[in-house]
């Protein structure tokens, strides 16, 4: 089974590259993450430490009971929270982050794909929706840089890093779920 995780800053085009794989693949699991529960930063932390363990062993259980032609996908995950968690909540997710993926062998699994999905800060605050935690350019840049710097300090082996915008237009959709599909496949 394959786990694919896409990450991103938001309006990048993960839930279309998301929907676009699901709509190829007949065996597919989706798990999706949004803004952490709770009151506090603390509690916000807690969460967060809990989901992302229980989601790891969850990947483990269904990896070793699954057909091969399987795939998984994780639509926002640790990657994610390193970054939303070090900007806005200041959770320390560098304690704690990547331990998860060593502790859960994400280093050492072939089948394990890291997509990486970003645009330049002007665009994605430009495409802001209101739902992200902040539209202003100078927090674009700092979340986009910290999603760089994650993506290349991730243990997972297969990585993937694609600019889906060119000026003030997404790159084709096709083209980024066709360079996905190749990464994933081989």
């Amino acid at each position: 089974m394959k786990l694919i995780i896409i990450e991103g800053t938001d309006r990048t085009g993960k839930d279309t590259l998301v929907n676009r794989i699901i709509e190829d693949h007949r065996n597919v699991i989706k798990r999706h993450w949004g803004f952490p529960r709770g009151e506090t930063n603390d509690e916000k932390t807690a969460y967060q430490k809990r989901s992302f363990r229980e989601e790891f062993v969850f990947y483990d259980l269904v990896y070793v009971n699954t057909p091969s032609d399987m795939i998984m996908i994780w639509n926002r995950a640790h990657i994610g929270e390193f970054v939303y968690g070090t900007i806005y909540r200041d959770s320390k997710p560098e304690t704690w982050v990547w331990d998860l993926e060593k502790e859960f062998f994400m280093d050492e699994i072939d089948e394990v794909y890291l997509v990486l999905l970003y645009a330049d800060p002007e665009f994605v605050a430009q495409k802001d929706d209101g739902k992200s935690y902040s539209a202003k350019i100078e927090d674009k840049t700092r979340e986009i840089s910290a999603f760089l710097n994650a993506f290349e300090n991730s243990g997972i082996k297969n990585k993937l890093k694609i600019k889906v915008n060119e000026g003030n237009s997404y790159i084709d959709r096709e083209l980024i779920y066709t360079t996905v599909k190749q990464f994933i496949n081989g």
